[in-house]
Parts: structure tokens; C-alpha cells; sequence
């Protein structure tokens, strides 16, 4: 890397989609809390309610030899952007019709090779942000006070502070009200995968108590249709899955650490959590384009790698919440239990059943409750929220 300026980024965009494929409304919730360190705006609980599509985790890396001052500029048209860290200098919506849409962050930031007297914020042993920081030669990343903006992109944003902070990346998180590329039916012909554009490394994955089945395609063109892909799934391990993921990763332009810190990240989410879910790796092309990303001075090397997630609700899924939302008077901490493990999914659960008139009413008195909101609830305080007049 002598004499070079690389900048590499990764990250996963997540939906879920209902038996016959249908994106679902509430995806918002989070899987692991953040370190309390992150920024983040006042929450804007009506877009939250409406977005269909959650970007998770994007981190960008730098590469130099030598100290250098950089500018780096994402927008997400379709989406607004929620957290972040380091402090970015201008976080916003562009001007436009849709108040939900136009998102855009900015940061200015002064980069040098790493050092082992580098302090970055504290983090609990067993935090999954550590993960990010294991690039061990991405350079560190020092937000200073006096940043200033190197172009006049941003007219109509009101500039951010600097902080000081230090980190080895950049990191940002979003919510949209859009649908990825992919496009997949839980209960049609076995299980359906289609998508507008071309797709690598897909795997599909089911977990259940547990136990993992799987399999792998190498890609999928646009147009083409993989059916049946849910009912010839082979029993497997974390490690399998995590390794093929990994190469793929590695395959699309990513450094093997960079690859194993992203999958290290979500290992537990995507291989250990319950639930049916696809995952792929987008082309630079459609990321490009649905988050275009603007760095300044122009790096040798930009390559920006993004794992497309899919959550797929079955129709076993669905009965199981709509039975303990119609039966949970008569064994509520059965019920209870049924609900709870939804996790983050159950309000785009609720969303969808809500629409059959036998269940709408339970279903909306559950989701203006705290339980949906936080998870927090217990047993005894859900059933007074669906008993509620």
C-alpha cells in the first residue's frame, strides 16, 4: 500500500418479507444496542413506523502511509440516515417532496496510520462493535473541532460540531422506505428467489432451535428465478456457512479481515437467531447508485461491498403469533413466549396480520403498546394491553 490511499467499506441492508413476498412496514427495531457513545437524531417515530428497509452497519476503512485529511460524503435517497460515529460535520435531508427521503451525512476527518497509543472509545468485552476494530492496518480516524467541509455541496445544512473523536472507521446506519433488488417468496414454489440485478455468494438459511440447514448459489442473474431453494436445504454448522460467506466477501473485493469483521459481527445474528433468511452480496453498481458515496482526495482504490438480508416469514410463522394473539387469555406466558421470540420482527408481523379483520383489533392494541416498543413488557402486562378497551 505504499504510497496508496484505499478505501474500503461494508455493510448489510435488511427486510422481511411476508409468505407471498411482500415487504413488510416497522422494520426499525434493533437486534444488539450500540454503544452508548453513537450519535443519533431525536426519533422520528412516524418514518420509523413506515420504513421497510434497514441499512445496518456500513463502516468505512482507510489505508495510507502517510497523515491525510479526508472528506467523505453518503447520501440515501430513498432513506434518512440514524446513527452514526465518529461525529459527522453535516447529517440531514436534502430539500424534496418526500420527508422520509434524501437523507445525507458528511464528515471531514484527519486519518494517519495506526498506532498502539491510539485511545478509541471504551466498549464492553463482550460489545460486537469490537468486531469492526479488529482491521488491524486501517488507519485511525480522528475527528478535530476545527473540520471544515472541503466543498459547498451542502447548502441548506446547518454544520455539526466535531468532537475529537477517534475510531478506526467510519460508521453510519439508516432507514428506508424502499426495496432491495432481491425479491423473496417464503411459500411460493418451495421457496422463490428473484432479483432486477446480478447477485453473488446467495445463501439461504434456516435455523430452528438451533439447528442450521442450508444452501449456496454462486449467483443469480437478473431474471432468473431459483425455486424450491427452501425444501433442499442440508443440515450444517455456524462455521460452514460463516466460511463460505467469507470467501464470497473476500471474492468481491474485501480484505480478509475486513471480510471476517463483518462477518464476525453478525455471525450470532445471522447463523444463531431463529428464523428463515437469505443473504447475498450486492454489486457495486446498485450500491453506488442506491447510496452513492462521495471521498475526497479521490482514492486509489474505493471498494464498497454490501450483504443484502432478507428475512422470510412463513406461513407456519404467521399462524404461530395469530394463535397467541387469539388465544392468549387462555395461557398467557405460553403465549407470551411465542410473541417474545419474534424479537425485532414482531411488529412487521403485526403489521401484516392486522390486515385480516379477525385479528386487526388485537393486533393494533399490541402494537401501540410498550412491549412492541421495547420488549420490556411482561407476561401479566401484554394481556392488559389486548384485554384493553
Amino acid at each position: 500500500m505504499q504510497g496508496k490511499f484505499i478505501v474500503h467499506e461494508w455493510g448489510t441492508f435488511l427486510a422481511i418479507a411476508g409468505s407471498d413476498g411482500v415487504n413488510l412496514e416497522g422494520m426499525y427495531h434493533e437486534e444488539h444496542p450500540l454503544p452508548t457513545f453513537v450519535h443519533a437524531p431525536k426519533e422520528d417515530t412516524v418514518f420509523s413506523r413506515i420504513a421497510t428497509l434497514k441499512g445496518e452497519t456500513p463502516v468505512i476503512y482507510f489505508y495510507t502511509d502517510r497523515p491525510r485529511r479526508v472528506s467523505v460524503g453518503v447520501d440515501f435517497p430513498t432513506g434518512t440516515w440514524t446513527h452514526w460515529f465518529p461525529s459527522a460535520q453535516r447529517v440531514g435531508r436534502y430539500p424534496g417532496p418526500h420527508p422520509t427521503h434524501n437523507g445525507h451525512i458528511a464528515w471531514i476527518a484527519n486519518i494517519k496510520p495506526p498506532s498502539p497509543q491510539d485511545r478509541l472509545p471504551t466498549i464492553a468485552p463482550d460489545s460486537l462493535w469490537r468486531f469492526a476494530r479488529q482491521v488491524p492496518q486501517a488507519a485511525t480516524v480522528h475527528m478535530t473541532p476545527d473540520a471544515r467541509l472541503l466543498n459547498d455541496t451542502l447548502s441548506g445544512f446547518t454544520p455539526v460540531p466535531a468532537s475529537g473523536e477517534t475510531e478506526r472507521f467510519l460508521f453510519y446506519r439508516g432507514l428506508g422506505k424502499a426495496d432491495l433488488p432481491v425479491r423473496f417468496f417464503p411459500e411460493v414454489n418451495g421457496g422463490q428467489l428473484t432479483t432486477t440485478v446480478p447477485v453473488r455468494s446467495v445463501i439461504v438459511v434456516n435455523v430452528t432451535k438451533g439447528k442450521i440447514t442450508w444452501r449456496a448459489f454462486e449467483s443469480l442473474s437478473p431474471k432468473q428465478k431459483l425455486e424450491g431453494i427452501t425444501q433442499r436445504l442440508k443440515p450444517g454448522t455456524p462455521e460452514a456457512v460463516a466460511q463460505r460467506l467469507t470467501s464470497g466477501l473476500v471474492e468481491s473485493g474485501l480484505f480478509p479481515d475486513e471480510a471476517k469483521a463483518l462477518v464476525n459481527t453478525w455471525k450470532s445474528s445471522y447463523f444463531g437467531s431463529d428464523g428463515l433468511r437469505v443473504l447475498f452480496i450486492l454489486p457495486p453498481s446498485w450500491t453506488e447508485k442506491f447510496i452513492p458515496m462521495r471521498v475526497f482526495p479521490k482514492p486509489d482504490q474505493l471498494t464498497r461491498v454490501m450483504v443484502g438480508r432478507i428475512e422470510g416469514l412463513t406461513r407456519e410463522r404467521e399462524a404461530a403469533v395469530a394463535e397467541a394473539l387469539q388465544s392468549y387469555a387462555a395461557a398467557p406466558e405460553k403465549h407470551f413466549a411465542t410473541l417474545a421470540a419474534q424479537g425485532r420482527y414482531l411488529e412487521p408481523i403485526l403489521r401484516r396480520l392486522a390486515t385480516q379483520e379477525s385479528l386487526r383489533q388485537p393486533c393494533e392494541k399490541l402494537l401501540a403498546s410498550a412491549f412492541v416498543a421495547t420488549g420490556q413488557s411482561s407476561a401479566t402486562e401484554v394481556r392488559e394491553a389486548l384485554l384493553a378497551r
